[in-house]
């Protein structure tokens, strides 16, 4: 990425702008209030990708150096479970204002979001589907990025790939974002309904606040509904004062897991790879009775948290601070997008990575999974 904005925004006779005289912009697939996703054709390598737009920044070499250290850790993770970042740079609009992007792995597919409201997922399916993004989160983790965001519309289903259909979306954007001063400081970034509560009173967050988010995805999953409903600013405060409810006809291994992962205190949750490990046994020996304490037990390696743009409330003062930690969820609660293509239409899909078959239990449910979602 270079170190200022250059005029690499063009504008061929037909209208269609093209970035860094490469990438050229079709449809939009995607808006949130960070950036606009747009399906893109990279015409240099002759493939079809998703372009994050970030609006105009200030003119400020550091912010730039920022951007590129942080995109730079973006770019070095690697698994089947997390959508690619190709590229990034930054150029000037039509008004002659800085944007910055980034170039990714465009996944043809429904979010898991679309995927429910065709209903509920089955255990297997659920177990298989938790079991892929526990693993992403574990590298990701490892690299001390939270994801802030997790979610059904940023788990993306492909449908043109048989060995990894589940893949994540977003990673780091959150961090980036807090980094660099893409928001406002002080925002807090997640979508109101899978919140973890230090999210919502806004208390430092680390690799827990994502484990508690996918417990909520998860139990979705297996319901159909939403855990914490009614409106946001019950959702956000009902999570501070009850614990979900955990289906009663769930496997006991299952159900004892989704109960750790929703801990109200993030030091009682397991880890992504603690997850990753549990999940992965279940797949392997459905039949298995042994306690998942026995394996939730083990040492974690801890990863610090993130630091909060605000201190976290005191303990005396708990419930002001859980009031005005509601209110201003309501305010900036707004989803990151997701890197997904719209299903249907557009130009033919580009082939997934390769990536080592998935056999046994675990194959079966992904198949299973991928099967329910291909037109």
């Amino acid at each position: 990425m270079s170190e200022a904005a250059t005029d690499a925004s063009t504008a061929p006779a037909d209208g269609t702008r093209v970035l860094a005289g490469r990438y050229r912009l079709d449809a939009v697939i995607g808006r949130g209030g960070m950036a606009t996703v747009h399906r893109a054709h990279d015409l240099v390598l002759h493939r079809d990708v998703a372009i994050k737009l970030f609006p105009s920044v200030a003119e400020d070499e550091d912010v730039l150096l920022r951007h590129s250290a942080e995109i730079h850790v973006l770019a070095a993770l690697s698994h089947p479970g997390l959508v690619t970042l190709y590229d990034a740079g930054s150029a000037r609009d039509g008004d002659g204002l800085e944007e910055v992007y980034l170039v990714m792995e465009l996944v043809d597919g429904p979010t898991l979001a679309e995927r429910l409201r065709t209903g509920p997922l089955t255990v297997e399916e659920t177990t298989a589907l938790g079991h892929q993004v526990a693993e992403a989160l574990a590298v990701v983790h490892e690299q001390q990025i939270v994801h802030r965001d997790i979610k059904p519309g940023n788990i993306l289903l492909s449908t043109h790939t048989t060995d990894a259909p589940v893949k994540v979306a977003d990673f780091g954007i959150a961090r980036l974002s807090d980094a660099t001063r893409l928001t406002m400081t002080g925002v807090t970034l997640g979508t109101v309904r899978y919140l973890s509560p230090e999210q919502v009173t806004g208390s430092a967050l680390g690799p827990s606040t994502d484990i508690y988010s996918l417990g909520l995805v998860l139990v979705e999953c297996l319901t159909g509904h939403s855990v914490f409903s009614g409106t946001l600013a019950e959702s956000a405060a009902a999570r501070l004062t009850s614990c979900p409810t955990i289906p009663g006809d769930l496997p006991p291994e299952l159900a004892s897991l989704l109960s750790q992962m929703t801990a109200r205190e993030p030091d009682e949750r397991p880890t992504a790879g603690d997850v990753a490990q549990v999940l992965d046994r279940m797949l392997r020996d459905p039949g298995a009775t042994a306690a998942v304490t026995e394996v939730l037990s083990l040492p974690r390696t801890r990863v610090s948290p993130a630091v909060s743009d605000k201190p976290a409330p005191r303990r005396s003062t708990r419930a002001r601070g859980v009031a005005a930690a509601v209110a201003g969820a309501l305010v900036v609660g707004g989803s990151i997008l997701a890197v997904q293509a719209a299903s249907g239409g557009g130009a033919a899909p580009q082939p997934g990575p390769t990536y080592p078959a998935v056999g046994g239990n675990l194959g079966s449910a992904l198949t299973a999974l991928q099967a329910s979602v291909t037109p």
